[in-house]
Formats: C-alpha cells, sequence, structure tokens
C-alpha cells in the first residue's frame, strides 16, 4: 500500500460506517502496524458502563478517546439509533431526570418519534439515553436523561405535548444537581422491547386499570406498619441491590432481569400469607413484573411509584422539612428505610440516599461503594475500588488485566457478560 492509497484509505474512513468496515479489515490485514496508531481517532468516546464493542478486539488496550464529534446521523433501516454529543457549558447546572411509559406505538410512529426526540433535546443540550420500542413487544419509551436547568421546563413541555403518543408523563428527577452532565452524549435507540424478558408480553399485556402502586409517603407508611406482613423483594440485579437497598429487602441475586422473573416466582411460594411489596430504580421493571404475575393469577402486590429515585426525593423532602421542625420525634418521622446508594447506569454509578456503605473494596476489603469497570477493556468488570487499590493496579481488578494492560501478557478468555457484573472472590484476584 503506497502512501497516495492509504491517504485515500484515512480520508474515506470519516464516516463512522466506513470507520467501523476499515476496523473489521486492518485487525485481519498484514497492515495491521501501519493501522494501529490511527485507532484512537477511529473511536468515539464509549460510555463506561458500556460492554465491550466487537471493535476493541485487538486493540483492547488503545486509549479511546473523542476527537471528531461530527457524528453522521444513521438511517432507520441500517442502525437503529442516533448519537449527538454536547460540549458542556461550564457554567450550566444539569438536572438527572427519568420517565417511562408503557404504551402501544406502531412500528412506523416509533420512527418518527425517534426523528423527533434527537432534534429537540439536541437543540436543549440534553445528553442520555432514550429508548423506544413498537407494539409488538413492551413498547413504549424509556428516558434517563441530564438536563441543563435552564432547559427543564421547554424539556417536560415537549414531552407532554407528546400525549397522544406516551400519555400522561410521570418524570422523576434526581436528588442532586450535577455540575457535569451525567452522560456524556445523547443516544436516542429504537428496540424490540423497552424490558428484555424470556416471556411473551406485549404492550397491550401492561394497560391495567387496577392501580398496585403505592407513592413514597404511603410505601414508607405501609412498611413501618405491615413489615410482619410484608414480602419485600428487590427487582433489580445483584450489583445494585449489594449498593444498597431497603432494609429486609429479599435479594434476587440474578444478572439480569429475565432472570429475576423466575426466580421471583419461586420465592412467593415460600410466602403464601404475605403481600408482595416490590420496587426497582425508577418502577419499569415491577410494571413489566406485575404484569407477569397478573398472567400467573397472582394479585396481591404493591410497588413504589417512581422507584428509589422517587422514594430519596421524599426522603430529602422530608429531611428539608424536618430541619426547621423542632418535634423531638423528628429523627424518627425522617428515617430512611433504604439504606446506601441507589446503583444508576451512567457516569455517577449511583446516588445517595443514605451515609450507610454496604460493600467493600474488591481488592483489599476497605469499606467503600465506588463503582469502577476494570481498565483492561476486554475484561471491563464492574466492581468495587477504594482509591488506594485504584492507583496502586492501575484502575485493573487483577494482576493478570495489570499486565495485559501494560503489554507483558495477552488476553485469551472469551466475551462474557457475566463475567463482567460478577466478580470471582477476591482471594483468587492475584497471578
Amino acid at each position: 500500500m503506497n502512501a497516495r492509497t492509504w491517504s485515500k484509505v484515512t480520508t474515506t474512513i470519516t464516516t463512522s460506517h466506513f470507520r467501523q468496515q476499515f476496523l473489521r479489515v486492518v485487525s485481519k490485514s498484514k497492515f495491521t502496524s501501519i493501522a494501529k496508531p490511527l485507532i484512537p481517532i477511529l473511536h468515539y468516546e464509549l460510555p463506561s458502563c458500556a460492554r465491550p464493542k466487537p471493535l476493541l478486539r485487538y486493540y483492547s488496550n488503545v486509549p479511546i478517546t473523542t476527537t471528531n464529534r461530527n457524528i453522521p446521523k444513521f438511517s432507520p433501516t441500517s442502525q437503529q439509533q442516533k448519537y449527538v454529543v454536547h460540549d458542556n457549558d461550564a457554567t450550566q447546572l444539569y438536572k438527572p431526570i427519568a420517565f417511562y411509559s408503557l404504551i402501544p406505538i406502531s412500528q412506523e410512529r416509533v420512527v418518527i418519534l425517534r426523528d423527533m426526540i434527537e432534534s429537540r433535546l439536541s437543540e436543549l443540550g440534553v445528553v442520555g439515553r432514550i429508548y423506544l420500542a413498537p407494539e409488538e413487544g413492551i413498547g413504549g419509551i424509556n428516558s434517563q436523561m441530564a438536563v441543563p436547568l435552564s432547559q427543564m421546563t421547554l424539556l417536560k413541555k415537549f414531552f407532554n405535548d407528546l400525549h397522544d403518543d406516551f400519555g400522561a408523563i410521570s418524570f422523576t428527577e434526581g436528588i442532586e444537581e450535577l455540575k457535569e452532565p451525567c452522560f456524556r452524549k445523547l443516544r436516542v435507540m429504537i428496540k424490540k422491547n423497552l424490558v428484555g424478558v424470556r416471556k411473551s408480553i406485549s404492550a397491550s399485556d401492561l394497560i391495567d386499570p387496577s392501580n398496585h402502586h403505592l407513592d413514597p409517603a404511603s410505601w414508607h407508611k405501609q412498611l413501618n406498619e405491615k413489615a410482619d406482613k410484608a414480602f419485600l423483594v428487590d427487582m433489580r440485579n445483584h450489583y445494585e441491590y449489594d449498593m444498597g437497598h431497603f432494609e429486609h429487602a429479599a435479594k434476587l441475586d440474578v444478572d439480569t432481569f429475565r432472570e429475576g422473573l423466575d426466580e421471583l416466582q419461586s420465592m412467593i411460594k415460600d410466602q403464601p400469607d404475605k403481600t408482595l411489596y416490590m420496587y426497582c430504580t425508577g418502577g419499569i421493571r415491577c410494571d413489566v413484573t406485575a404484569s407477569y404475575l397478573r398472567k400467573k393469577g397472582i394479585n396481591d402486590f404493591k410497588m413504589l411509584k417512581g422507584g428509589i429515585t422517587a422514594y430519596g426525593n421524599y426522603i430529602k423532602s422530608l429531611c428539608n422539612n424536618g430541619n426547621d421542625d423542632d418535634d423531638e420525634n423528628n429523627d424518627t418521622t425522617i428515617r430512611s428505610l433504604f439504606r446506601g446508594k441507589n446503583f444508576s447506569f451512567d457516569d455517577r454509578r449511583g446516588e445517595r440516599i443514605t451515609d450507610d456503605v454496604l460493600t467493600q473494596c474488591y481488592q483489599c476489603g476497605k469499606s467503600c461503594d465506588v463503582l469502577h469497570n476494570c481498565a483492561n477493556t476486554r475484561c471491563h468488570l464492574l466492581f468495587v475500588q477504594c482509591e488506594s487499590c485504584r492507583q496502586a493496579m492501575n484502575k485493573t481488578c487483577s494482576d493478570t488485566c495489570h499486565d495485559v494492560l501494560l503489554g507483558k501478557e495477552a488476553w485469551d478468555v472469551d466475551y462474557d457478560y457475566h463475567r463482567q457484573i460478577r466478580p470471582m472472590d477476591a482471594s483468587s484476584l492475584s497471578s
């Protein structure tokens, strides 16, 4: 390959599609040594909690940087997602906000909505993840965003104006304002199902006239008053539970939500005389679970409306009001039944509800609840690591990954999602 041909190749790969094709080709060609220095500029920055992409298979230890912000839009038929990256205003404050709506939407309308949402949110400087799904599966919209405070009113108006598509929307805001957004880009995607399940559930199954939801105040009161008659279950994954959970909540100990439904059914059989109380981060997983339970003939259950996020706001409001109240019984009134952090799928890795630290450093055992991904992107393990171990291990989870990162050892382990979120025993870390 002469210099002129090489110049044409590097010019051609300015679009995402050609970059991806180029990476696949050069990784298997004799020009690998020439192409390797270009790998960093051919990748956009990935979310730290994102699973490794196949393109990182050959160059897992090459730094990933964002150098080109002119990200092309993909057609609905070839790529069902759009990316928009924003430059942050240093003086702007952001607020995390989430909402979902489980409602049937046609495939054609989903594509139109995706384009509308991407365009409007880009104008408002919003970043985050918005998932849309058609009526053939668990359809509707599920959204987690970081919104500039100055644009919050306009954002809510935009989605409320889509009432014919999504119905009445209940927004759940994060507890704290942020100096930097907790997402790095805007991503609008079309999926088959908003929530992954093994069961046959469609959007029409999720329209339920009965009301099993409890607002945070009612939830708090009932758990205090009916603790002996309640069977409390955390519907999240094991690593979410470990970071924080409600007192006396049962842990499903699963890696994915789809595994949790089977586990839940077996647990319910052992608690026939108790009312099921279930909760998740924002509520969507509980709504899907409710449909599954009704199909099984189970109707004695309650759900936390707005999830842990809404409960965290409720506790914060009680604490704020309590600070202005001299009632000597106030401490009992505002005591949170949730302990620790509410895990979040964004750069925060969690939103603190109480000061309780429920986990330990994966490597030294020190009390810690800060999650990181292993710097060896072929491993990418999500694990708890204190700052001392983070510096000593160069942000890796093991001696093996540390050596891989330094180029001293090859990585020959096949990709496995479960390995990324379920650490092995710490005693087996050292090589």
